[in-house]
Order: C-alpha cells, then structure tokens, then sequence
C-alpha cells in the first residue's frame, strides 16, 4: 500500500469514528441484550415486533428465541412489509411471521405473544385506544410489553394525525397515564435507555381488569 492510499484509508477511518459518535458499533447488540433481559426472552419464547421497520430487531430477536420460539413482525407500511419478507427469506428464518397491520389494529393472532416490543414506534400511533386493546388482546396471561420511546423533539419532523404531545416523541409519565387508563399496569422503568440521556424503556403488563 503507497503512502498516498494508506492517507485516504486513515481520513477513512478517522470520519467513520467520527460519524459513530459517542455510540459504540456494538450499541446495538447491547440493546438487543437488555430488551431479552427487560422481557425476559429466551429460547422458546414467542415474541412480537409491532412497528418493524426493515425488520433487523425482529430478526435479532428470532435467532435469539430459536427454532422452538418465534416472532411476529407487524408493520402498517407495505413497503416495509415487503422489506422484511425479503430479509427473512435471505436469512432463511422459518420462525418469522411478517403481518400488515393498519392504524387501530396489529393484526396479531389473540394470546400469541410472550413479549411486544414497541421500539420507537408508540409516538407514531394516530388512534392510541384502539392500538392499545388489540396488543392486550395479543398477550398471553403473564406477557409483557415493552415501549422504547424518547422524549418530545421539537426540532424532528412533525408527524400527522398524532396526539400533539409537544414533538416528536412522548414524556414517559404522559406514556405511564395513556397505558394504565388503558388496561396496561407498570412493571419496570428505565430511563437513559441504552446510554441516550433523551430515551426510555417502560415495561408493561397487562392488568387483571378488561376494558375490550
């Protein structure tokens, strides 16, 4: 390598550490351990990934839980859907069931689930109520779900349709009200999830009373 080439490749370097930040490339990795462990997920467990994206944590999640367990992966943008069809196809998964759900309903089978996972995703719920009962609906007797949320930015997007919360995200205490008045009772908080200062992981499950 001439001297010229191993200068570009160090400048390289220097901007990827730069752009990472303060996030470590294993930041990830970490914070699949700690959902496991907040939703006590483990082999054999079944799982559901409600608002999935492009589907990495909900395969993260169906190597971690095995062959015996599984995962739902929910999303409302078929896009995304087809996203997550492809990589579980790649990834040669069979314990992945992708479903499109709409803005009142996950579409998730009744009592599938040991565990839901709302990952960034509960601040972009345009009919909170109606979410809320088809997840109590999705949880088998002694589940829980956990939501990963972060605090109002004013400065992100505006996002349409939402309850007006003050930014783009929600205060945990207004997230604690929403989900208790709605059948949910606290487990567990964590505040600077992961090492963001901005972000949380509240633990829910669901309470002995019915409101659906």
């Amino acid at each position: 390598m001439d001297r010229f080439t191993e200068s570009l490749r160090t400048i390289a370097l220097v901007a990827a550490v730069l752009v990472v930040g303060c996030r470590p490339p294993t930041a990830e990795a970490d914070e699949i351990d700690r959902i496991a462990e907040v939703l006590s997920i483990t082999m054999g467990s079944k799982v559901a990934d409600v608002g999935a994206g492009d589907g990495d944590w909900s395969l993260a999640m169906a190597e971690r839980v095995g062959d015996s367990g599984h995962v739902f992966a929910t999303e409302v943008d078929s896009a995304e859907i087809r996203a997550i069809e492809r990589k579980v196809e790649t990834s040669e998964l069979s314990n992945v069931t992708v479903i499109l759900g709409d803005q009142q309903t996950s579409r998730l089978p009744n009592a599938c689930c040991d565990a839901i996972l709302l990952r960034m995703v509960y601040h972009h719920f345009v009919d909170p109520t109606s979410m809320l009962s088809s997840l109590r609906r999705s949880l088998s007797p002694g589940g829980q779900l956990a939501v990963i949320d972060i605090l109002p930015q004013s400065h992100w997007r505006t996002l349409e349709g939402v309850p007006d919360r003050g930014g783009h995200g929600i205060p945990p205490d207004e997230l604690v009200d929403e989900m208790t008045r709605h059948g949910f009772e606290l487990v567990a908080r964590h505040d600077d999830w992961n090492g963001d200062a901005d972000r949380y992981c509240i633990v829910f499950r669901s309470s002995s009373r019915s409101d659906s």
